[in-house]
């Protein structure tokens, strides 16, 4: 018997909508998700997501979600990072936390487009950068700075859990 996004044909159940397939067994239904509905879900039930930095403005940069938790989307959703959602303390401009290019790890705290983020928490914020003079990768130096190895620059973010350490791993 058909249920949510399926139809019946001469007695064949089809599906209405792309999505993940469930039957209900005690009322002998089949029924499918739309995958938006499980993207959404999945989000929700998320730790935490992977994201790039894609661009800054003075309170606000654009992020591309390419994962969650630990699984790599197919294509990659679009989300924002606010100011107000990176720390406690008074920032000047987001760039003092992350920069283009970056990938961050980050908490959703909207659902709704557009999508929103946070990195307030201790084991959220950059967990890989470049250096903004010579492409290196930087390493942790301190709670707030990443160094370069390369040329001795030093950068300023918002550093997460994860980052390359010291050593370089």
């Amino acid at each position: 018997m058909s249920g949510d996004g399926t139809y019946e044909i001469n007695g064949v159940v089809r599906s209405a909508v792309i999505g993940k397939i469930f039957y209900d067994m005690l009322n002998r239904k089949s029924n499918v998700l739309p995958i938006k509905k499980v993207l959404i879900n999945n989000l929700k039930k998320a730790k935490y997501v992977i994201g790039i930095v894609n661009s800054t403005r003075e309170d606000l940069a654009s992020v591309s979600i390419i994962g969650i938790e630990e699984r790599k989307l197919q294509s990659p959703l679009s989300a924002y990072l606010h100011i107000s959602q990176i720390s406690n303390k008074r920032l000047n401009t987001i760039n003092e936390a992350v920069k283009v290019g970056d990938v961050i790890k980050a908490k959703l705290i909207s659902f709704s487009i557009p999508l929103s983020l946070t990195i307030k928490a201790k084991d959220l914020g950059v967990i890989y950068a470049k250096c903004s003079r010579c492409g290196a990768v930087l390493v942790k130096q301190d709670e707030n700075n990443l160094k370069c190895n390369m040329c001795g620059n030093i950068e300023q973010r918002k550093i997460g859990s994860y980052v390359v350490k010291k050593g370089g791993n």
